[in-house]
C-alpha cells in the first residue's frame, strides 16, 4: 500500500525538518553578514536619526518607508540596539514561513507544503535580507502573512474588510511597491465576492479603489526626495543606479515627468526606446543572471529558480479551470511587479523577483500536486 503524504512526512517529521532548516538557513546568514547597517540601510538609519532630532523625515517620499524608519528609531529612542529589529524581522519571517506553509497544506497537500516552504526556507537570496536594517524582510513577510489571510477568507465582513484595509495601508507604508498589492485585491475580491452585488454598486467599487490606487500611485511617484522616474530613461539604466549610457540621452517628456502623465507621455513620444528597454529589463528581471555574479552563482539561480517557473507553466491549464480567483490575485501581483520593473529598472541582487517567489510558488502548486499525488 502507498503511504499517505501525511504518514510519509509525520515519519521524519515535516515541521522538525522545516524548523531545522529554517533555524540552520538564518544562523548561517548571521554569522556571514552580522546586523547589516551599511548599503541601503544606512538611508534608513539615518531617518531615524532625523526623525528623532526633529520630529519629520528629510523628504516625502521616505514616509512610504515609514514602517522601517519608525521601527529603527524606536530602537535608538529606547537603547534596545539594532539586533532588537533583527529580532522582529526574523519573527515575522518564521511566521510568514508557517503560515504559508499551513496555506499550501490546504491548498494542495502535506508534501507540496512540505516542498514549497523547504524552497523558501532555502531560498538564500530570500532570506538574506532579515539581518538587513532595510525594508525588504518586513515587506517580504507582511506580503505572505497579509496574502495568505486574503486568499483563506470564506466571506466579507466589515470586520475582515477593515483588517484587509489597515494590512494593505501597513504594506503601502513599508515599501512603495506595496501599492501594488491594492489592484490585486481589488481584483480578487471584485471576482470572488462581489460578482453578484448590483451592477451600481460595483462600478462605484471599481470607480472608488481605481481613483484611490491611481492617487496614492501618482503621490508615490511624485513624492520627491531621491526619485526620478525618467533618470532610468535617460541613461538606460537596466540595472538601477547602473547607467548603460556614459551620458543622458534626450528624451521627450512632459513638464512633470514625475507623475502618472509623465510615464504616459514618456512611452508614447519615445515607444522605440522603450520597447527596447522594456525587453532588457525584463531578461534581467526574469533571467536573474547578472554579469557581475559569478559563473557559479548565476548557474545556482538558474537551477533554483527557473524549474519553478516551468511548474508554473505547468499549472496554468489547472488554474483557468478552477480556482481562478487564487490565481487572478498571484499573476496579477507577478504582472504588475514586472510592469514596474519595465518603467523603472531591475534591482542589483534581483529583490524585485524576490518578493514575487511567494506567489510564484503558489502559482506552481496544481503542477506540484499532480507530481507529489502520483510519486509521493
Amino acid at each position: 500500500m502507498k503511504p499517505s503524504h501525511s504518514g510519509v512526512l509525520n515519519h521524519y517529521g515535516a515541521e522538525f525538518i522545516l524548523i531545522l532548516a529554517w533555524l540552520i538557513v538564518q544562523s548561517l546568514i548571521f554569522y556571514r553578514f552580522g546586523i547589516v547597517t551599511d548599503f541601503e540601510a544606512v538611508k534608513y538609519i539615518n531617518e531615524a536619526k532625523n526623525l528623532l532630532e526633529n520630529g519629520t523625515l528629510s523628504s516625502p517620499n521616505f514616509w512610504m518607508y515609514s514602517t522601517q524608519i519608525f521601527l529603527i528609531a524606536t530602537a535608538i529612542k529606547f537603547n534596545s540596539g539594532f539586533l532588537s529589529v533583527v529580532i522582529i524581522q526574523l519573527i515575522l519571517n518564521i511566521i510568514a514561513t508557517y503560515v504559508f506553509y499551513k496555506f499550501i497544506q490546504k491548498s494542495a497537500n502535506k508534501t507540496a507544503a512540505f516542498i514549497l516552504t523547504l524552497l523558501l526556507i532555502c531560498n538564500y537570496p530570500f532570506q538574506t535580507f532579515n539581518t538587513a536594517l532595510q525594508t525588504e524582510s518586513i515587506f517580504f513577510s507582511l506580503s505572505i502573512i497579509f496574502s495568505c489571510y486574503l486568499l483563506q477568507l470564506k466571506k466579507i465582513t466589515l470586520k475582515n474588510l477593515s483588517l484587509v484595509f489597515l494590512f494593505i495601508i501597513l504594506i503601502i507604508f513599508t515599501r512603495p511597491t506595496g501599492l501594488y498589492f491594492v489592484p490585486a485585491t481589488a481584483l480578487y475580491l471584485f471576482f470572488h465576492f462581489f460578482r453578484s452585488f448590483p451592477v451600481f454598486l460595483k462600478l462605484g467599487i471599481i470607480v472608488l479603489i481605481s481613483a484611490t490606487f491611481l492617487y496614492f500611485l501618482n503621490a508615490a511617484i511624485g513624492s520627491g526626495g531621491e526619485l526620478d522616474f525618467m533618470l532610468p530613461f535617460r541613461d538606460e539604466s537596466i540595472i538601477c543606479g547602473v547607467p548603460a549610457l556614459s551620458y543622458t540621452h534626450d528624451i521627450k517628456v512632459s513638464e512633470n515627468p514625475n507623475s502618472i502623465y509623465g510615464l504616459i507621455y514618456y512611452i508614447t513620444h519615445n515607444f522605440t526606446q522603450f520597447i527596447h528597454l522594456a525587453w532588457l529589463r525584463s531578461k534581467a528581471f526574469w533571467g536573474l543572471f547578472r554579469s557581475y555574479f559569478s559563473l557559479g552563482h548565476n548557474l545556482y539561480l538558474g537551477l533554483y529558480f527557473f524549474p519553478v517557473y516551468l511548474l508554473v507553466l505547468l499549472s496554468i491549464r489547472e488554474w483557468c479551470h478552477k480556482n481562478r480567483h487564487t490565481f487572478l490575485y498571484c499573476l496579477s501581483l507577478v504582472l504588475i511587479t514586472w510592469a514596474g520593473v519595465i518603467l523603472t529598472c531591475d534591482d542589483w541582487h534581483n529583490r524585485f523577483l524576490l518578493g514575487m517567489m511567494p506567489f510564484i510558488y503558489i502559482l506552481s502548486i496544481p503542477a506540484l500536486k499532480r507530481i507529489t499525488d502520483k510519486y509521493a
